[in-house]
């Protein structure tokens, strides 16, 4: 496998990016670190990074042939064994998208996305559906009170509305009752069940596009995904 091009950028100024990529001759991944629901010392290493970089560092150690089932009882091991942020209550957690050579498959482990053949695969959660209308009608409802959208950028008064909520949302990881209609999976250590992971045929295809859920739209190249 070929890497044609990659672009990761920090959401905040001088932090470092909570994405990131690894590509393997048999496996191309995108991984999703979460962003950060605690407070933060300076320098702090987030759990987002923390697991984005465990998980990538797993993903170097897989074998070629790895099943699914095995995959993810490999990429959950070392953050089940990290402590770094027991304390807290929340632990370091990931989405990531993986395409194995040898399945000729995408995996989709949480919310990251994929562009094949000038067709999008993304699959969403309920509770981030949810979120983000509430997100959406919190920020017209601002713009109709007069802050303008640059005051909104740098006062995100719209995240600030649903904080509560985003932090709550860890209760529906990967929970074990199925019938549970806001349960999502992520990578944080927790046992995940294969169901609950997508999983898209790509034999034949010559080329793949892989990101994470920062891009609302995904074009044929990074700089048509960059401007649209």
């Amino acid at each position: 496998m070929q890497l044609i091009e990659q672009f990761c950028i920090s959401k905040r100024e001088g932090t470092p990016c909570e994405d990131g990529w690894v590509l393997t001759p048999d496996y191309a991944a995108v991984v999703d670190g979460s962003t950060a629901k605690i407070p933060l010392a300076p320098g702090q290493e987030s759990p987002g990074h923390l697991a984005m970089r465990l998980v990538i560092d797993a993903i170097r150690q897989l074998p070629a042939d790895a099943t699914l089932d095995e995959v993810l009882v490999r990429l959950s091991a070392p953050l089940a064994r990290d402590t770094t942020y027991a304390a807290t209550g929340y632990r370091p957690t990931c989405s990531a998208v993986i395409h194995s050579r040898h399945h000729e498959v995408m995996w989709f482990i949480g919310d990251c996305q994929c562009r094949i053949n000038g067709q999008t695969f993304h699959p969403e959660k309920l509770v981030d559906q949810i979120l983000t209308d509430m997100r959406c009608r919190a920020v017209h409802h601002f713009l109709a009170q007069g802050l303008s959208p640059d005051a909104i950028r740098h006062d995100d008064k719209g995240r600030a509305f649903i904080y509560d909520a985003l932090r709550d949302q860890l209760h529906f990881q990967n929970a074990p009752n199925p019938y549970n209609p806001y349960r999502y999976t992520v990578i944080d250590g927790q046992p995940i069940d294969p169901a609950t992971v997508t999983t898209l045929p790509v034999a034949g295809c010559e080329s793949l596009i892989l990101a994470s859920d920062g891009y609302p739209v995904l074009h044929d190249s990074l700089s048509a995904t960059e401007t649209a």
